[in-house]
C-alpha cells in the first residue's frame, strides 16, 4: 500500500518542476538573468564606473546594480511566472491536476516557489557582480528590511501576474501584455532610465509598484542614507497592488482554457496547401481527377499570405517587432525632449533606428522561431510528401518577414512624424527602400542560418535574442553614444546591425547622402546576407535532429 506524498513534498516537487521549466526556457532566462546584467556590464563599459565621492569611494554601480536586480526579479516573479501559469492552463495541464495528489493551491505555491528562488538568483547575481567587479558596498545594517522588501515585491509581482492571467485568456496574450507592461514601466520606474522626465510621467511612475519595489531596493543599499531600511510608503503601496491583484485572481482565474484557447490550434499546421495543389495530388494518386499545378507565384503568395496570418495571431510577435518600436521611440522622445544627437534632433535619428530593430526582431528572431517550431512538429518532413514545394514554404516565411518590415516601417515612421514632427523626404524614398530590403534580407538570412545550426527553437530563440539585444546597445540603437569604448565599437562595427541602423539614418536625415560610406554600409549587409545564406542552405535540416 503506497503512502500518500506529503505536503512538503509535494510542493517542493513542484517547485524543483517550474525551476526545470524556466531554465528549459532560454529565452525566460536570458530575460530574467543575463539581460539586466548585460545592460549593467555595457552601461558601466559606455560611461565608466566613476567614484561619486573621494572620502567614501561610492561609485556609480552602487546604484545602478540594485534596480537592475529588480527588474530581474519583476520579469521572474511577474512575466515569467504569469506565462508559465497560462501555458500550463493552455495546454490543459491546470484541468489535469485535479485527478491527481496535486491540489491547485499547491501548483501555485510551487510556481511562486520557483519565482522567489529564480528572483533571489537575479539579485545575487547582479549584486554579486556588483561588489566582486563594480565595488558595490552591501549594507549590513538593512539586510533584514531588503530581505522583507523583495519578499513583499515577489509576492505583489506575482499576484499581479496571476490576475494578468485571470483576464487574458492565450499565453502568447499573457507574454505581451506582461511584457508589455514591464519595459514600458522600467523606463518610468527609475530603471531604464535616458534622461529626465515629465513630471506628469514622474507621477504616473510612482502610480506602480515597480517604482516603489526599485527605489526601495535601492535606498536599502544606499550607504548616504541611514537607518534600518524601512520605508513604509513603499511598503504600503506595493501591499495595496497585492491585494488588488488577489481580489482580481480570485474572482476572474479560470483552471480550464477558454473555448479555441487551447496549444495547436492554429499551430498544428506550419504551412498551408493550396485547394488547387491539393486537389491535384489526389488525382494523382487516386485517379479520380487531374487539375493542373498551381503557378509557382500562386504557391509563394499563399505561403506568404499563411505566414502573415501565423504572425497576426502570435500577440508576442507583434508586440516585440511592431508595437514595442513605437513604444521606445516615444518614451525616449519624452524622456529626452529636446535633445539632439548627431547633429539632428534626437527623434529624427531614433525613428528610423528603431524601425531597423523592429525589422530585425520580425525577421532574425521570429522568422527562425517559426521554421524551427515547424521543423519540430514534422511539418517540414511531410512538406515532402505534400504538392507544396520546401522553397515556396521558406519563401513564404521571408516574403512575410518582408511585408511585416514594410508595416513596421510605416508604422515608426507615422509614430516619429505625428508625435515629434520627424520629417522624412519623399526624393529619398527609394534609397530608404533599398536600405530596408537589403537589411531585411540580411536578417532573414542570418535567421535561417542560425536555424540550421542549431537544433530545438528555444535555442534558436536564446541565440537570436541573446545576440541582438547585445548588440543593439554597441549598434546605436538602445545606446546613444558616439564615444563607444574601442573594443565594443570594434564590435558594433563588425556585425551587420550597426551598419543597417547607420544606413537606415542616411536615407532618411536631413544631411547630404554621403554614397560612398551608404555604398560601404550596404556592401557589408550584402556580404553578411551571402555569408549567412550560403551557411544556411549548406546546413539547414528538413527533420528536426533525433534526441540525444
Amino acid at each position: 500500500m503506497s503512502t500518500r506524498p506529503s505536503v512538503p513534498a509535494l510542493w517542493w516537487g513542484q517547485v524543483r518542476h517550474a525551476n526545470r521549466s524556466f531554465w528549459r526556457t532560454p529565452v525566460a532566462a536570458f530575460f530574467t538573468l543575463v539581460f539586466p546584467l548585460s545592460f549593467l556590464v555595457i552601461l558601466l563599459g559606455v560611461v565608466g564606473n566613476p567614484t561619486l565621492d573621494d572620502r567614501s569611494g561610492i561609485r556609480l554601480a552602487q546604484f545602478l546594480a540594485p534596480v537592475f536586480a529588480v527588474y530581474g526579479v519583476a520579469m521572474a516573479s511577474f512575466a515569467s511566472f504569469a506565462i508559465g501559469v497560462a501555458t500550463d492552463r493552455e495546454s490543459g495541464v491546470l484541468k489535469r491536476i485535479r485527478g491527481t495528489p496535486l491540489s491547485p493551491r499547491l501548483y501555485l505555491a510551487g510556481r511562486v516557489g520557483s519565482a522567489t528562488w529564480v528572483s533571489l538568483i537575479a539579485v545575487v547575481l547582479l549584486l554579486g557582480v556588483g561588489v566582486v567587479v563594480y565595488e558595490v558596498e552591501v549594507l549590513g545594517r538593512t539586510w533584514v528590511a531588503l530581505v522583507v522588501t523583495l519578499a513583499l515585491g515577489i509576492a505583489c509581482f506575482a499576484t499581479l501576474g496571476l490576475a494578468v492571467v485571470a483576464v487574458v485568456p492565450t499565453a502568447s496574450g499573457v507574454n505581451a501584455v506582461t511584457t508589455g507592461l514591464l519595459i514600458p514601466l522600467a523606463f518610468i520606474s527609475d530603471i531604464f532610465g535616458f534622461g529626465e522626465l515629465p513630471t506628469w510621467l514622474e507621477r504616473l511612475g510612482w502610480v506602480f509598484p515597480l517604482k516603489h519595489l526599485a527605489n526601495a531596493v535601492a535606498d536599502d543599499l544606499n550607504p548616504y542614507l541611514s537607518g534600518s531600511g524601512w520605508y513604509a510608503d513603499h511598503l504600503l503601496v506595493m501591499a495595496a497592488w497585492t491585494v488588488g491583484g488577489l481580489l482580481v485572481a480570485a474572482r476572474y482565474f479560470r483552471w480550464e482554457p477558454r473555448r479555441g484557447t487551447s496549444l495547436g490550434r492554429h499551430g498544428t499546421t506550419g504551412a498551408a496547401v493550396p485547394a488547387g495543389a491539393a486537389a491535384g495530388a489526389v488525382g494523382a494518386v487516386g485517379a479520380v481527377t487531374v487539375n493542373r499545378a498551381p503557378a509557382a507565384s500562386a504557391l509563394l503568395w499563399g505561403q506568404v499570405r499563411h505566414a502573415n496570418r501565423m504572425t497576426l495571431r502570435d500577440a508576442g510577435a507583434v508586440f516585440f517587432s511592431v508595437v514595442f518600436p513605437v513604444l521606445l521611440l516615444v518614451f525616449f522622445g519624452i524622456a529626452n525632449e529636446g535633445s539632439r544627437f548627431l547633429g539632428v534632433d534626437l527623434e529624427q535619428y531614433t525613428t528610423p533606428v528603431f524601425a531597423v530593430y523592429g525589422i530585425a526582431v520580425a525577421a532574425y528572431v521570429n522568422l527562425p522561431e517559426a521554421v524551427t517550431q515547424s521543423r519540430e512538429r514534422g511539418v517540414l518532413k511531410r512538406l515532402r510528401g505534400s504538392p507544396l514545394p520546401p522553397w515556396a514554404y521558406i519563401g513564404g516565411r521571408i516574403g512575410s518577414a518582408f511585408f511585416v518590415a514594410a508595416v513596421i516601417t510605416a508604422v515608426t515612421l507615422l509614430a516619429g512624424i505625428a508625435f515629434f514632427g520627424v520629417r522624412i523626404s519623399l526624393g529619398r524614398a527609394p534609397v530608404f527602400v533599398l536600405v530596408l530590403l537589403v537589411g531585411t534580407a540580411c536578417c532573414a538570412a542570418l535567421g535561417l542560418m542560425v536555424a540550421g545550426l542549431v537544433g530545438s527553437t528555444r535555442t534558436v530563440t536564446a541565440v537570436t535574442l541573446g545576440t541582438l539585444l547585445p548588440l543593439s546597445f554597441v549598434s546605436g540603437i538602445f545606446l546613444l553614444s558616439d564615444e563607444l569604448p574601442t573594443l565594443l565599437n570594434v564590435i558594433g562595427w563588425t556585425f551587420p546591425l550597426r551598419h543597417f541602423a547607420v544606413a537606415a539614418f542616411q536615407a532618411t536625415g536631413p544631411a547630404a547622402i554621403d554614397w560612398g560610406d551608404l555604398g560601404v554600409h550596404l556592401a557589408v549587409l550584402l556580404a553578411w546576407t551571402v555569408g549567412a545564406a550560403a551557411v544556411a542552405w549548406r546546413f539547414f535540416r528538413w527533420e528536426p535532429r533525433a534526441a540525444g
